[in-house]
């Protein structure tokens, strides 16, 4: 697997800037699995589409299905493998992408991107399986790695406020909650003053508030800003410790996940100090 690192964003319109904007985060589904909880699965696309509106947004953390792990694609790279085997697993490829792509088909337009995960297929063209998902519904890969940029324009006001966010499909090792968050915190030492940072891959769903101090500037010079931030973990939609079934978890004694996905809400409020008025960006988290 390549852990290919991206710089993107977009620009964001708000008619009122009391509008609160609703971020789903969403990945390690694994849907060609018999594990894949379609149960929870169904009722996350239902929540979000009947909840959704004009300011609600998804973005893909990668694994959404199954096929090729990275040790698979190893494998599957050598000499040993026909051209029409090769073929045929991009024609599995290819179905998996179509129906997920009709699944989700009511996120069109509101799909910022799809990261890749360690289970990407990629076809004999040189397009990956994540690729081709984020063109069929008209948005982009986000490469394993991303530094992504929300810039939010207010219509009612000349006023832009930036929300950065660092994505990751992950890494993962260990069986403890520290370390599931003190993974996330690997970002925050690369990228240290972002607002958000979501990592998926561990099957984990968390989402931990913390604070950095920062200086900054004001007409009379600089101040010292608190700056909170939040480390998370997107979730899975993958169930273990059934009856009778067999697992990594298992194998392991992982922890069993906490299946779902990550919603998170930005919205903006006004603050009156020394007379003058600025926006007081407000994250929230709820998992």
């Amino acid at each position: 697997m390549r852990a290919t690192y991206r710089i993107l964003g977009d620009d964001i319109w708000l008619k009122h800037d009391s509008d609160p904007i609703t971020l789903w985060f969403f990945g390690d589904m694994h849907l060609d699995t018999k594990n894949c909880d379609r149960e929870r699965w169904e009722y996350f696309r239902k929540k979000a589409q009947d909840t959704m509106d004009e300011n609600t947004y998804f973005i893909g953390m990668g694994d959404y299905h199954d096929f090729a792990s990275t040790r698979e694609k190893r494998f599957l790279d050598g000499d040993g493998v026909h051209e029409s085997t090769r073929q045929r697993f991009d024609e599995m490829a290819e179905k998996n992408n179509r129906e997920l792509a009709a699944e989700i088909s009511f996120m069109r337009g509101r799909i910022l991107g799809f990261l890749v995960g360690n289970h990407s297929w990629v076809f004999q063209t040189g397009k990956t399986s994540t690729e081709d998902l984020a063109e069929r519904l008209g948005t982009k890969e986000m490469g394993w790695l991303c530094h992504y940029t929300l810039m939010f324009r207010m219509k009612n006001r000349n006023l832009n406020l930036a929300v950065h966010l660092v994505l990751c499909h992950g890494k993962a090792g260990g069986k403890t909650f520290g370390i599931t968050i003190n993974q996330v915190g690997d970002l925050k030492t690369i990228f240290p003053v972002a607002d958000i940072y979501v990592m998926g891959h561990d099957h984990q769903r968390a989402a931990h508030p913390t604070s950095v101090l920062v200086p900054w500037s004001t007409n009379d010079g600089f101040k010292i800003k608190q700056k909170r931030q939040y480390l998370c973990r997107s979730g899975c939609f993958v169930k273990a410790y059934q009856d009778g079934s067999d697992s990594y978890e298992i194998f392991k004694l992982y922890r069993p996940s906490d299946l779902g996905a990550l919603k998170m809400t930005i919205s903006f409020h006004r603050d009156q100090k020394e007379g003058k008025e600025r926006i007081i960006t407000d994250i929230s988290a709820e998992v």
